[in-house]
């Protein structure tokens, strides 16, 4: 794995190292997935968690698996004490994920019901888990991933046992439960799927049309130096802008090798990534800032990101190298906020 970084300044490199964090050069939150056992057990990892960033979003332990693993049971502990850590150190917490069709506990999968029953379990999951943490979340992916690439509707659990209107029972049970959190609907290859992004932006619009509150769209931005072209995340930024939603990059990594091939590592090769990541940067900040819900990068070091286990490769997608040193992109991210 990578052991060193390339293409940063001395006196960039520097900020590292002096408690001036990313955050402080921008005007919205720029933030971070959490992989909790890492923050209690690495204390690098947990220091530049503090001095980087100031959002954070709970990269598995808010998911229905972790927080309520059985039918009259939630699992608050470690939940609490990322919230905790969030208040202690003034970081933004904004929930990750209340419906998703993935991370399920098995009683879920297995239970049995009416619609009506299915509809009552998704109601206590979803008001329990906000309750507990009003006023402690700023805001929350109600829906995570509802869509099918070719626009329709994925037809997840929840579809198939509450019918197409399950997506709009949820943001209305969410804003019984915390009417002050922001109500994102979050969803990935926005930026680079026309098809996709035109059906989530026509589904929620008709939501909106119905009375139903949803403030914003997490585009998860899960990219590579090989696409989407920045034109196209320049013109999904605008595009969702003009239909008047709060736009979250929520789940940021850009991929050096996506097609999983030998590859040598080189300087040219991450100062792409960083060209890729200033023009990502430098669109978002021109779309009105009423609508910069922020930036969140999908981990801190490379050596955490999901893509090397979930795709079984060789990869160097975010901002610091496997020895949490700080790669070009970091540096570009500082010359671009």
């Amino acid at each position: 794995m990578l052991t060193f970084f390339l293409g940063c300044k001395k006196e960039e490199i520097s900020k590292c190292d002096d408690n001036i964090g990313l955050f402080t050069f921008s005007s919205y939150p720029i933030g971070t997935a959490i992989d909790f056992n890492a923050l209690e057990s690495d204390p690098v990892y947990k220091s530049i968690a503090i001095k980087q960033f100031n959002s954070i979003t709970p990269e598995n332990i808010f998911k229905a698996q972790y927080i309520h693993p059985e039918p009259l049971l939630f699992n608050w502990t470690e939940a609490d004490r990322l919230a905790s850590f969030c208040q202690n150190n003034n970081k933004r917490l904004h929930g990750h994920t209340l419906i998703w069709h993935q991370q399920l506990p098995q009683w879920i999968l297995d239970y049995q019901g009416s619609p009506f029953d299915w509809e009552l379990l998704m109601k206590v999951h979803i008001q329990t888990v906000m309750t507990h943490f009003k006023n402690k979340v700023t805001a929350w992916d109600i829906v995570n991933e509802a869509f099918n690439e070719d626009g329709t509707l994925r037809n997840s659990i929840w579809k198939q046992k509450i019918g197409d209107g399950y997506i709009e029972k949820a943001f209305l049970f969410a804003r019984e439960a915390d009417p002050s959190a922001l109500l994102f609907y979050n969803d990935f290859n926005l930026e680079s799927n026309t098809t996709k992004l035109n059906s989530v932006l026509s589904f929620l619009n008709n939501l909106r049309n119905r009375g139903v509150r949803i403030d914003g769209i997490g585009i998860q931005m899960h990219i590579s130096t090989y696409y989407p072209e920045p034109t196209q995340i320049a013109n999904t930024f605008q595009k969702i802008a003009t239909q008047n939603y709060k736009i979250h990059v929520s789940e940021l990594d850009i991929s050096v090798n996506p097609l999983g091939k030998d590859f040598v590592p080189s300087e040219e090769l991450f100062n792409e990534q960083a060209n890729l990541l200033g023009s990502l940067v430098l669109n978002y900040n021109q779309i009105p800032k009423q609508f910069q819900h922020g930036i969140t990068f999908w981990g801190i070091s490379d050596k955490n990101s999901w893509i090397r286990d979930f795709y079984n490769r060789e990869d160097y997608p975010l901002l610091y190298d496997d020895n949490y040193l700080p790669k070009p992109c970091y540096c570009k991210l500082i010359k671009t906020l």
